[in-house]
């Protein structure tokens, strides 16, 4: 036996040592996962309200979270597909934290709702490897080429683990306040393949060396990842300004409109100082709660009556989330 041999034989020997000693003992190799804390939540039933709204009828919403996942959802991806659809909306697209929904998207036109414009999109967390341009090139050459969103960390950035002190693996965009090496790689991949570009749940800063550094590389469209919510660290409203004057959309979510309170008070205020010609409205809905069209029928509503005109609701709902997936502008 060669002396390499014999040092292999030792490594295997000691790591065998190792596993059973964990075994006996009880102690679990397993990881913390960004979804454990989900799975015993109680929601509200959900029930189908049937809420509609003019705002509603040729929507797009840019951030359907939907089954299969690995927590509960009220609806799956043909389902969420077909709601809008019988709603009068012209698309969706769906979302999930952990994996990419092109290809769920494309099963969803073939088999729930043909004619219907359903996208899907990829998540940058540790189940797709985290910063892994792999991951974006695979979600791009998926049949049918129904992948238009990348988003930056959602549940496992560093910010938001580091938050929520749990120990767990997270995804790191930056370092010394300079993007990592695959940062730039990623959004290269975004420019070549004419994907959207979205912020995730990163801090504000890094947002900021994100965006400016995509513009530098060709991204042609981009996405403030509901920066009211501050899963990273919200942002002010002269961030949010700035991040417009990058050419970047600002996400509202429909509950955040909808639901009363001083959150509501801010977003009227942060929509009308950054304008609706640079901001959108997505449900983000998905876990039990009402379903994506009646979340935005509520915020429609909610928008309206704090003054906002049919004009600035179709550019939210209809206009700009077409313009963020390459479809063209309809005529209202």
């Amino acid at each position: 036996m060669t002396a390499g041999h014999k040092r292999l034989m030792m490594v295997l020997g000691a790591v065998m040592v190792v596993a059973v000693g964990l075994r006996t003992t009880g102690v679990t190799l397993r990881a913390q996962t960004a979804w454990e804390s989900y799975k015993n939540r109680k929601y509200p039933p959900s029930v189908d309200k049937h809420l509609t709204d003019p705002a509603l009828v040729g929507a797009i919403d840019l951030h359907a979270h939907c089954d299969p996942d690995s927590y509960p959802r009220s609806w799956d991806g043909f389902e969420v597909a077909k709601l809008a659809q019988e709603r009068g909306m012209r698309g969706v697209l769906l979302k999930n934290h952990w994996t990419e929904t092109a290809g769920l998207a494309y099963l969803a036109r073939k088999y729930a709702t043909p004619g219907f414009e359903v996208f899907g999109g990829v998540s940058l967390d540790t189940p797709v490897g985290g910063m892994n341009p792999q991951a974006v090139r695979y979600m791009a050459d998926v049949v049918g080429h129904l992948g238009r969103i990348v988003w930056m960390p959602t549940h496992d950035s560093e910010p938001e683990v580091k938050a929520g002190k749990e120990n767990r693996p997270f995804v790191a965009v930056s370092r010394d306040g300079q993007l990592l090496p695959e940062v730039l790689e990623v959004l290269s991949v975004i420019a070549q393949n004419d994907l959207t570009l979205a912020t995730g749940h990163v801090t504000p800063a890094e947002a900021f060396l994100i965006m400016r550094e995509a513009k530098k590389r060709g991204v042609q469209r981009m996405i403030v990842t509901h920066p009211l919510l501050g899963l990273g660290g919200a942002m002010t409203v002269e961030q949010l300004q700035e991040a417009t004057k990058l050419g970047a959309y600002i996400e509202v979510t429909a509950g955040t409109v909808s639901r009363e309170g001083a959150g509501q008070a801010r977003a009227f205020d942060a929509i009308r100082k950054v304008g609706p010609a640079m901001t959108f409205v997505s449900s983000d809905s998905g876990l039990p709660g009402n379903n994506h069209p009646d979340a935005l029928a509520l915020a429609a509503k909610a928008l309206r009556a704090a003054g906002f005109t049919e004009k600035e609701l179709n550019m939210m709902f209809k206009d700009n989330p077409a313009k963020l997936i390459k479809l063209p502008v309809l005529g209202t």
